[in-house]
């Protein structure tokens, strides 16, 4: 009998408990803003409601630069410094004669975003570089070399980043850059590596 009333009272202490469990879990969590805008897009596209859908992909497109680490798209050697995004002319090695002059491209994502008082949104970054030899020793570097500004009536997801580097006294042989940048407006930062040689 004791034994059997002992058991009782488990069951009954464990069921209560057991049962908030699952009521907890049945609760979803409220979908964050991108997730809300992936609903609509999809809801629009099924409707074929094209210039709603248009708005919630953009939406969309906003929610993920917020939430978003800075990354760095498209990552390349170029032969101008008067680049747009995407428009631009590759160059077609890692060679630089001593003294050249070197572009590098790429394309920034998920960089804050913010709306100033007259409506418009601004962005920023900050870069800084470092110059190593092949097996990584440092041989100079420089803090915020490059402070970029804009301002936009658009909340602009296209932008065109170029760096100019010119190294003089370098022998032949293969280097590394490096370059962080920093989104002036938050703490994400992002980093590329490249290689040269110079020839």
């Amino acid at each position: 009998m004791k034994k059997l009333l002992a058991f009782g009272i488990l069951v009954i202490m464990l069921f209560p408990a057991c049962a908030k469990k699952s009521a907890d879990t049945s609760q979803a969590p409220p979908a964050t803003p991108l997730e809300q805008g992936l609903l609509s897009l999809k809801d629009n596209l099924g409707k074929k409601d094209y210039a709603q859908a248009w708005l919630s992909l953009r939406s969309s497109l906003e929610a993920f630069w917020g939430e978003a680490p800075l990354l760095l798209d498209n990552v390349k050697f170029v032969t101008s410094e008067n680049n747009t995004f995407g428009i631009y002319t590759p160059k077609n090695s890692d060679e630089f004669a001593p003294g050249e002059v070197i572009r590098l491209y790429c394309e920034p994502v998920g960089y804050t975003v913010n709306k100033n008082d007259q409506g418009q949104y601004e962005f920023a970054f900050k870069a800084d570089f470092s110059l190593a030899d092949e097996k990584g020793k440092v041989l100079g570097e420089q803090k915020d070399f490059a402070n970029l500004n804009f301002t936009s009536w658009n909340f602009n997801t296209e932008v065109a980043l170029t760096f100019t580097y010119t190294f003089t006294g370098l022998e032949k042989g293969k280097y590394r850059i490096i370059t962080l940048v920093k989104d002036a407006q938050s703490e994400k930062t992002a980093t590329v590596e490249k290689m040269i040689s110079i020839i």
